[in-house]
Parts: C-alpha cells; sequence; structure tokens
C-alpha cells in the first residue's frame, strides 16, 4: 500500500511540473530585453494643465508575448503624448526610475479591463502605434486611439484678459482594423462611419436603421461589425 501512494504521488508531482512548464514559457529575465535603458521624460506639472499620459499613477498590469505572460503584476503607464508605455518593474522604484518599453508587435498589454497592441506599418496600413482593443474579432475589429495633444500657453491679447496656461488635450479616434492589417479610421458623422464599410456600406445602413443603431456608441459599432463580418 505504501509502495502504491509514493508511486501515485510521484506521478502528480510529474503532471504537476508539466502543467508549470506549459503555462511559463518565458522566462522571467525574457522581459528585460524588451525594456530599453531609455529614462522617462520628467515633466514638471506646473508647468501645465492636464496630463500627457492616460492615467496619471502607474498600474499593475500584464506584459504578453503572443498571448503567454511575460511579465505579471508589472508598474505600467501609458503616455499618450509619446504613445509610449513606461514600466517600473517593482513597486519601490520612484516614477523618474521607470525605463520606456519597446515597441513590438510581438508584445500585448493588459491594464485591468483595458488591452494594448502595438502595431508597426505595413503594406496595407501606414500607422503605427499603441491602440486599445475595443472589441476583437476575425476578420474585424474595432481599436480606438488616445492622443494627448501638448497645447502651449496662449499669452492674452490685453491687459483685460488672462493668459491661458498650457495643456495637454485628450483625442479619441475608432479604427476598423481587419485581419490583413488594414486599418481604418472612423469619422465622426454617422454618413461618413457607414462609408468606412465599403461595399457593404449599403446593407450595413439597412442594418442600421431597421434596428435602431446608434454609430456613435462602440456597443452599436460592435454589432455593426458582427453584421457587417457575416455579410
Amino acid at each position: 500500500m505504501k509502495k502504491k501512494f509514493l508511486i501515485t504521488t510521484s506521478i502528480i508531482v510529474s503532471l504537476y511540473s508539466v502543467n508549470i512548464k506549459a503555462q511559463s514559457v518565458f522566462n522571467e529575465t525574457d522581459i528585460d530585453s524588451y525594456i530599453s535603458q531609455r529614462s522617462v521624460e520628467v515633466y514638471l506639472e506646473a508647468d501645465f494643465t492636464g496630463t500627457p499620459y492616460k492615467d496619471k499613477m502607474f498600474k499593475n498590469g500584464t506584459i504578453q508575448k503572443n498571448g503567454v505572460p511575460l511579465a505579471k503584476n508589472i508598474g505600467l503607464r501609458y503616455n499618450a503624448s509619446k504613445d509610449l508605455f513606461e514600466v517600473k518593474k517593482s513597486s519601490v522604484l520612484k516614477d523618474d526610475q521607470a525605463k520606456v518599453l519597446k515597441n513590438s508587435s510581438d508584445l500585448s498589454i493588459k491594464i485591468g479591463n483595458e488591452n494594448y497592441v502595438f502595431l508597426a506599418p505595413n503594406e496595407n496600413n501606414n500607422n503605427q502605434g499603441y491602440f486599445i482593443v475595443v472589441f476583437n474579432s476575425t476578420p474585424t475589429s474595432l481599436f480606438k486611439k488616445i492622443k494627448k495633444e501638448y497645447i502651449p500657453e496662449q499669452k492674452a491679447y490685453t491687459s483685460l484678459a488672462s493668459n491661458i496656461a498650457a495643456n495637454y488635450k485628450e483625442k479619441q479616434s475608432l479604427y476598423l482594423y481587419t485581419s490583413d492589417g488594414l486599418l481604418i479610421e472612423l469619422p465622426g458623422s454617422k454618413s461618413k462611419r457607414l462609408k468606412a464599410f465599403g461595399d457593404k456600406s449599403k446593407e450595413v445602413k439597412v442594418f442600421v436603421k431597421e434596428n435602431k443603431i446608434n454609430l456613435n456608441k462602440e456597443a452599436g459599432l460592435i454589432e455593426v461589425i458582427k453584421y457587417y463580418d457575416t455579410l
């Protein structure tokens, strides 16, 4: 009985070890090859209003390589003005000790419910940078781009007016992204958004009208994309 118990235990341990290896394809040190030695920019917040970051504070997130976690619970912050991610491997580091994550289409970044991917230029797309995946599907997905534009200080023209402080202005844009790497920006107006669906725009227009879909809402666009992919 004792011998049988030892054999069973050995099998369980072996299976557990195999499972752990299957889940951990990469070593912890692999993340270092994706962290540059480039220091982050330090901003003097007294010089402007707003923030160059999507979220001012670092948040714990996961960096994945080809869908497999490369680093978990690592400090991350998206600089929407520079279109780059800042990384802190340890929570004891100060914000200005963070480093810049290297751009790579192999990596994706998950922070809370948001998943970021980096797109590199290809034959169908001249754009590059980080995009938030709003809806992931094949062949058509919905991506969001967040930009922070720096607006310099505006001096008052007269003594009766006040100077307008420098600030960061946020702009959000939505895109259709196809499985062949085509990135199509969705304009603000409903009629122009319909045209983004190309030769299927008439069918999409009927679908939108019959189902009273609001194309200005992300939820509405997702419903349209689901229908569009069936045509």
